[in-house]
Formats: C-alpha cells, structure tokens, sequence
C-alpha cells in the first residue's frame, strides 16, 4: 500500500506558492489541489470543510490533520527537512532578523490584502467606501515595503543566508502594487525575487501557476 503524502489546498497565483515552494525546495512529495478565485476569494464548500476560514494554503498531513496558515507550514517543513535552510537555526546570528520579518510579512503586509483584495466581502456594497479601504491598504503596503527594502540584505534578504522570507518574496512582488513598482522603489528586494524565480524547483512551480 503506498504511503500517503501531503496535500495542499492551493490557488494558482496566491499564497499558497509559497508553501508549494517550500515542499518543492525541501524535496518532500507534495500533492496540490487548485482551486479557483470568486468576486469575494474562495468560497468552495470542499475548502469550507477542511479549513472553515475558507483560506488557502491549507495542508492535509498524511496523518489527516490539517495544517493553515503558512507560517506554520512552513516551520513545520522546517522541522521535517531543516536540510533546505527555510529557516535559521537557533544559534543562526539572522535567526532574531528572520522570525521579525516573518512576523511583518504575515501580520502586517499580508493582512492587507485580505482586507484591500475584496472590500465589498467586508463593506457590504459600500463601493466609496470600498475604493477608500482599496486605496488605504495599497498606500499602507507600499509604505510596510519600502520599510522592509530598509532591511534588505543581499543576495538574500538576511544576506549571504536564504531563507524563507526569500520564499515569501517571489510571489507577493507579482502582487499589488507589482513589479514594476518594487524595481523602482524596492530595487533590493525585487532582485531578490527574481533570483528566487531562477532557481530550478521554484521556476517549476511558477510554471504550474498559468
């Protein structure tokens, strides 16, 4: 009887490549399901059950437990494969440097599009009050970038050391206010996700996205 894998509840384009990434980087068998995005994010009744939230990534282990948030995803596949370097280890000099950026990244900057993607799931088809929500969360990202290009190392964002912020980072430059934005106002951190889209398991999963 094969042993059963992970599978993840995905949607092309989202957050959910980034965990997607992460399994492919820590070489660890990872089967996806996509889903598709509505006016008001994702409303499946198959997410619903798994992850009442209705957010995705969500993981199914292969003990049938289920994983959210991709954080947490990620310092679990961390802990089963520390071999691919998501995370400093404790003793790491950026450690401290990685678990701040991490927590930016996840309560600040992330946030902001769960509230500016989809305004009338909140406003109930407020439309001005809509745009104004739309245009405060986009100006707030753009300031939250431009403070996290003020901690930007190179090659990587902690310096000589890639991590998962890396990770984080190749996906969301794509999304508002998108590339051509960070390449004039992050110029460090758009380069960096293009060297993360470079490397081989992450270019085939950008491939799956289209």
């Amino acid at each position: 009887m094969p042993e059963k894998t992970y599978k993840l509840l995905a949607a092309k384009g989202g957050g959910s490549m980034i965990v997607e990434g992460a399994f492919a980087l820590a070489k660890i068998p990872l089967d996806v399901e996509y889903f598709s995005w509505t006016d008001l994010g994702l409303e499946h009744d198959e997410i619903k059950a798994i992850n009442p939230l209705q957010q995705v990534p969500s993981l199914i282990c292969p003990d049938g437990r289920i994983m959210t948030e991709s954080a947490a995803i990620l310092m679990h596949v961390d802990d089963i494969a520390p071999e691919a370097g998501l995370i400093p280890g404790r003793d790491h000099d950026k450690r401290r440097d990685f678990l701040r950026f991490l927590m930016l990244i996840n309560t600040a900057i992330y946030p902001s599009f769960t509230y500016g993607d989809s305004p009338a799931k909140w406003l109930k088809g407020d439309e001005a009050a809509g745009k104004i929500l739309r245009t405060a969360t986009d100006d707030h990202r753009k300031s939250l970038w431009r403070y996290a290009e003020s901690w930007t190392g190179a090659p990587w964002f902690l310096g000589d050391t890639f991590s998962a912020i890396d990770l984080y980072l190749w996906p969301m430059t794509w999304w508002r206010p998108g590339r051509d934005w960070f390449k004039a106002e992050a110029p460090r951190l758009h380069a960096i996700a293009l060297k993360v889209e470079a490397i081989p398991e992450i270019a085939q999963v950008q491939a799956r996205q289209s």
